[in-house]
């Protein structure tokens, strides 16, 4: 088991999310004295690599996580929200394309909760119903693996890491 994904609540000091190569999701909210672990998320296979987690920046009980399994050859996508720190989890893929779209990252905005981001294996796309309706992002952007999102708060900027195509 390795972790792959880590980050802390930024409206909770100890809050830390983990996420691991084999499909674990380690909590801890008091800085690293006591952990719990979810092992498991509906609908997604066991040991699904954890590819993100993004603590919300409005609340600090909500947290995302993506899931990816395209280790074994499955590229449908495993995205969840919890409203509870992580004790439980409902799937937010609502209408995304079921397949050839695996999930790498995902964010909230900062000043709007339904407004949401996700990098996938060809695109980038968004929901501004907190993941019930997704809508492809196609301006100005290849087709290309979105790895990483950060929006930057000063200029409400929306910046992408891709896997071999650049930033933007």
């Amino acid at each position: 088991s390795n972790a792959v994904s880590l980050d802390e609540s930024p409206l909770l000091e100890g809050l830390i999310y983990v996420g691991t190569d084999d499909g674990l999701l380690q909590i801890t909210e008091d800085g690293g004295k006591n952990w719990r672990k979810v092992e498991s998320f509906p609908g997604a296979p066991a040991g699904t690599y954890v590819s993100d987690v993004e603590p919300s920046p409005r609340d600090a009980n909500v947290v995302f996580v993506a899931l990816n399994d395209w280790q074994r050859g499955n590229y449908a996508p495993y995205l969840y929200r919890s409203d509870d720190r992580g004790k439980t989890f409902v799937s937010i893929t609502g209408d995304l394309p079921k397949t050839r779209n695996n999930v790498w990252t995902v964010a909230q905005d900062f000043r709007n909760s339904n407004l949401l981001f996700l990098g996938t294996e060809f695109a980038l796309w968004t929901s501004v119903d907190g993941g019930k309706h997704w809508v492809q992002l196609k301006t100005g952007l290849p087709t290309a693996q979105i790895r990483d999102i950060a929006i930057q708060k000063r200029e409400s900027d929306l910046a992408i890491g891709t896997f071999g195509r650049s930033f933007y």
